[in-house]
């Protein structure tokens, strides 16, 4: 009796252990990669700026924030042309796995509003994206932009 029930103890501590090495080895670190990132150097006087890159995700994502120092707030916009008139609203961007996502003057874009320091050409910037995975884990990664 106490050997069968060592049997299946060891059995039970053999299929644990199994389960999270295998599931460590199948795990795959999200990833991004970021392209053509930069910042539109301030007008004289002005606080509000725009942001432009490429990205491609290693896992379908959104981007749920976007933060960085010296920065007040950070939002991804759509814009459209109505007419003669710009109508710009916010968004949460649906990034799809190795797939390609520009924010490009014209489209959407980064909206960078009540920026607490002048940005001179030439500047690196640090901002920090957060994502939400289809799994629902958020992930943060920090990508750098060049002031232009």
């Amino acid at each position: 009796m106490i050997m069968n029930l060592m049997k299946i103890f060891n059995l039970l501590i053999a299929t644990i252990l199994f389960s999270l090495v295998s599931s460590q080895a199948f795990a795959v670190e999200f990833s991004i990669s970021a392209e053509s990132n930069f910042i539109s150097k301030l007008r004289p006087g002005q606080k509000i700026t725009a942001g432009y890159m490429n990205i491609i995700p290693s896992e379908d994502a959104t981007i749920i924030k976007i933060e960085a120092k010296m920065i007040g707030r950070i939002e991804a916009h759509s814009m459209i042309m109505d007419g003669e008139i710009m109508k710009m609203r916010k968004i949460l961007p649906e990034l799809l796995k190795n797939k390609k996502y520009q924010f490009k003057s014209g489209g959407n874009h980064l909206m960078l509003f009540d920026v607490e320091r002048d940005l001179k050409e030439g500047d690196d910037v640090d901002f920090v994206f957060t994502f939400q995975l289809k799994n629902k884990k958020i992930i943060s990664k920090s990508i750098q932009f060049k002031v232009n």
